[in-house]
């Protein structure tokens, strides 16, 4: 047993891999304390999934729907990025050498770590426009990220060099700022509450045409029902099977996924087990996504 995300193998410098797993350790507050152990416990959890014959590559992962859905999937795990603070974050993804990562996963930590993670891809891209779509049932768009970081990560975000527009997709709940909201609609960012994402989809994904774009997905825009184990959880919202349709049209549309980060997910929460059960299908589903679509352009 390695450990690793589905039992692939570690990040090698001497193979070039289409798409890596990266674990950000790294809370901002302490009221969110937990969150730092998301990475380790999205592997553990995706185990089961792992080849049983103890191979890496390829992966096995068969759907009766659609057959095997990572077959062509050449993944690996470069570990944690194991952080004490902001200014030691910031510092490890300086050293993070992308190139050796294809389209990187992050997973764990709190929300501010899409800030920071979009922030060093946009400086390897050298600022080219990228859209950030972002799943979530918050807006998280007030501005005061030196002081509620998690909170004001899309407002932050949205000031990196090259970000064209924050997408708000799933917003519902009563824990969301009508100010943040005006504000952010002022600056060009759309905004799609959960009870108009069937309406307004087609028109989403119409935004998403010939761009590259980075994904990130907070564990509390699902229901409670499949995803209890975060900390701001609101009632109501996207069905597992909802949220794989989404995110495979979302995938399919755009020019090019630069990055994807999930979040939120609090392993010490109740009803932690079948949190990581959905979010690592999720992860396991995005990459056959992005698979099929980087196939798909080659052919």
């Amino acid at each position: 047993m390695r450990g690793t995300f589905l039992e692939v193998e570690s990040v090698d410098k001497t193979h070039k891999v289409d798409y890596s797993i990266v674990g950000i350790n790294y809370c901002s507050a302490k009221y969110l304390k937990g969150v730092e152990q998301a990475a380790d416990s999205l592997r553990k959890a995706s185990f089961r999934y792992g080849n049983a014959d103890g191979s890496s590559l390829p992966i096995k992962v068969f759907s009766p729907e659609r057959g095997y859905i990572l077959q062509n999937t050449n993944l690996a795990d470069y570990g944690n990025i194991e952080v004490s603070s902001e200014s030691d974050l910031i510092l490890k993804l300086k050293n993070l050498d992308l190139s050796q990562l294809g389209t990187p996963i992050f997973i764990g930590g709190d929300h501010a770590v899409t800030y920071y993670t979009v922030d060093r891809i946009q400086k390897e891209r050298n600022s080219k426009p990228i859209i950030v779509f972002q799943f979530d049932a918050h807006s998280d768009y007030i501005d005061e990220f030196a002081d509620y970081p998690h909170g004001s990560v899309m407002c932050e975000t949205s000031r990196i060099d090259g970000v064209e527009k924050i997408i708000h997709f799933g917003l519902r709940g009563n824990l969301n700022c009508g100010p943040a909201l005006l504000e952010s609609k002022r600056r060009g960012n759309i905004i799609i509450p959960y009870k108009d994402i069937k309406m307004m989809f087609q028109k989403v994904l119409g935004e998403l045409k010939d761009k590259d774009i980075y994904i990130t997905f907070d564990t509390d825009f699902l229901n409670p029902m499949v995803a209890p184990a975060t900390d701001n959880p609101e009632p109501g919202g996207p069905t597992y099977e909802d949220t794989i349709c989404y995110l495979q049209g979302i995938i399919e549309s755009c020019n090019n996924v630069v990055g994807m980060d999930v979040v939120e997910y609090n392993p010490t929460q109740e009803g932690s087990s079948v949190t990581a059960s959905t979010l690592v299908n999720i992860i396991m589903e995005s990459f056959g996504f992005l698979t099929t679509k980087n196939l798909n352009k080659k052919n």
